[in-house]
């Protein structure tokens, strides 16, 4: 039979005197610097994203039409619809993705809340078997659970973290989500595709990759300063996928146009 709670007013409130540092975690203020740190990951995501499958999709497209009379009309249409395509598809994938796992956390916790107030007892002794799974002997966990129980907002938030594994004070914001994933994308994506507004030919391949190069470079150091990783280390693995990608690009838009027996117009 489970341990029942005896009805009893919470102690009397003693003021305490705590550092502003102590009192800025006590806020959270450590749990808003890492969702904003989240948000910076989100934003070198989009862009390293964005600009990674242009340079690979302008670098396939070129290989592909090289020799061609339309080969530069061909590369910027294909680089500036990939970059509009991508923008919306990565924008709205962002946001239903956010949308479905708020709505899921959502509903779990409000199931969680129902079975606090239908299952005191139960979800009493559920509290101490997670404080024993954490090495707390028997008798102190269900002291601590009897004592948390005591505040509900205390014992609600400590339920759904411990079981749910989630905050109950939710930041999904869908829309935000959506239209920085789409921002980011576009923003990456344009990089290769800006050489082929003033320029043609291979000095337009050329400088596409170099402009691309540095800006994967860029993210990469940037990712590396937000995730505390060593920056050469960051900036080579994302420069590196990056070159990955134009070369396939290229191998793909040299292989595919011969595997298909595609061939376009030749110059003059």
């Amino acid at each position: 039979m489970g341990t029942r709670l005896s009805p009893s007013e919470p102690p009397p409130e003693v003021p305490a005197q705590h550092s502003p540092q102590v009192l800025r975690v006590a806020q959270g203020a450590e749990r808003q610097s890492l969702a904003r740190r989240a948000a910076i990951r989100e934003v070198v995501f989009g862009v390293q994203d964005g600009l990674v499958t242009n340079l690979g999709l302008t670098t396939g497209v070129a290989s592909a039409t090289a020799g061609a009379a339309v080969a530069h009309t061909t590369i910027l249409i294909a680089g500036l619809l990939g970059a509009l395509a991508g923008m919306i598809s990565m924008g709205t994938g962002a946001y239903l993705a956010t949308t479905a796992a708020r709505d899921l956390k959502h509903s779990a916790i409000h199931k969680e809340i129902g079975e606090l107030a239908s299952k005191p007892d139960e979800e009493l002794q559920e509290m101490a078997a997670m404080l024993e799974h954490r090495g707390v002997p028997h008798r102190e966990a269900l002291e601590i659970s009897t004592s948390m129980a005591r505040f509900p907002q205390l014992w609600e938030d400590t339920h759904i973290e411990k079981e749910l594994g989630i905050s109950s004070q939710l930041q999904d914001t869908p829309l935000r989500d959506g239209l920085l994933m789409a921002g980011t994308f576009l923003l990456g994506a344009a990089l290769p595709v800006l050489p082929y507004l003033f320029l043609t030919g291979l000095p337009a391949v050329l400088v596409s990759l170099a402009l691309s190069a540095v800006g994967l470079a860029a993210v990469g150091l940037v990712k590396a300063a937000v995730t505390g990783q060593r920056l050469w280390l960051g900036g080579a693995q994302v420069l590196l996928v990056g070159t990955g990608a134009a070369l396939g690009g290229y191998v793909l838009g040299v292989l595919l146009p011969h595997a298909f027996g595609l061939r376009l117009p030749a110059a003059g």
